[in-house]
């Protein structure tokens, strides 16, 4: 499972908290953090999304606040 970190304020703390979380109930689910690279509210490159298209089963686009 992708946890992508927007860049939105609190979305880095969260993410944090949510892998925790994951760890501590789910353990046989590996996670990845990765931060969305560019601006908040836009997409910058395709690079992330073309990662988690190959590699993940399941992503959680984080915002926080």
């Amino acid at each position: 499972v992708y946890l992508v970190d927007t860049g939105f304020g609190g979305s880095y703390r969260f993410m944090q908290q949510l892998q925790r979380w994951f760890d501590e109930h789910m353990p046989a689910v590996t996670t990845v953090r990765k931060r969305k690279p560019g601006n908040v509210f836009a997409d910058d490159t395709d690079e992330l999304w073309d990662e988690i298209k190959t590699r993940g089963h399941a992503v959680v686009l984080g915002v926080g606040g």
